[in-house]
Order: C-alpha cells, then structure tokens, then sequence
C-alpha cells in the first residue's frame, strides 16, 4: 500500500513539474511573441513594455523556476532584435543610448532568469537593483512613448473624421451636377 502510495505521489510530483515547465515555455513564448512583433515595427513601444514588465516580474519571482538554457538563449536572440527593431522604430527624439542601456539592462534580467536562486543570491544586492531599475526606468519611457502614439492616433482619427464631414457637402455637390 505504502509503494502505491509513493507511486501516486511521484507521479503528482511529475505532473506538477511537467506543468511547471509547460508554463514556463508559454511564457518564454508570449515574451518572444511580443519582442519579434517589437522588432517588426508592430506598436514597438507598448510590445516592447509588455515584455519587460512579464520578465521583469518572472525572473523576480521565487515561485518559478529558473528557464533553461535554451529558452535563456531564445529569449537573448529575440532581445536583440528587439533592440534593432527599437533603434529603428522608436521616435528618433528618443536617445539611443537610453534603449542600449535598457535593452543591455533588459538582456540582464534574463540571464538572472536562467540561473538557479543560489546562483543569482551570489550577486550583490545593489547590483540587482541597478539591473532592475534601468529597466524600469526604460520600460517607463516606453509606457509613456505608447501613450503618446495612443494620444496622436486618436487626434489624427478626429481630424480625419472632420474632414470627411467638411467634404461630404461637396460631394453632394458634385452629385447634383453630373
């Protein structure tokens, strides 16, 4: 009775390892997800800030497990093409030595991700913080670069929209003529 038991048991604990992982490759997926779509151009601001705040929270945590190499390595391979697809589709007003060093800041929190907690308990503390305050600090540019573009979308949708309206009477016009 006790072997079965012990079997149930091992097999629960599989199970929620198995889970464990299946989570993990979700989310290394997701974040991958919103940095190609950051590098293609596709709302780069906000993409790239849902992606930071989704590391930024999970390499924190000590509920998750450290990733594994290869999705350390996948997640590294998509932070740079963010970084180009920012160089290239951020506002140029915006300096590029600030996205160097919140990608460079962003690059960080994963390799932290990828190691087991008494690896990364190694580092100091204050080598931690500044990791993670570079990315916030960048992550809260890019919030407020998305707000913008929120902000000049919806201006540009009113002015178009007033201009259709001015024109309508003219193509009534038109109409009357032909």
């Amino acid at each position: 009775m006790q072997s079965a038991a012990k079997a149930s048991e091992s097999h629960l604990e599989g199970d929620q390892q198995a889970r464990a992982e299946s989570d993990l490759d979700y989310c290394v997926d997701g974040v991958c997800h919103d940095l190609e779509q950051a590098a293609c151009g596709d709302f780069t601001a906000y993409e790239l800030s849902n992606a930071m705040a989704t590391i930024d929270a999970r390499f924190r945590s000590k509920k998750t497990g450290p990733i594994s190499t290869a999705q350390r390595d996948k997640l590294l391979s998509s932070v740079i093409r963010a970084q180009l697809g920012a160089i290239e589709h951020l506002p140029k007003s915006y300096n590029r030595e600030q996205i160097d060093a919140g990608m460079q800041a962003l690059a960080g929190q994963v390799m932290v991700w990828a190691e087991f907690h008494e690896r990364s308990s190694q580092r100091t503390r204050h080598a931690l913080s500044d990791l993670r305050a570079y990315a916030r600090m960048f992550r809260n540019d890019l919030h407020n670069i998305s707000l913008r573009q929120e902000i000049d979308r919806r201006a540009w949708e009113r002015r178009n929209t007033r201009i259709q309206e001015l024109l309508l009477p003219l193509a009534g016009c038109t109409a009357r003529r032909g």
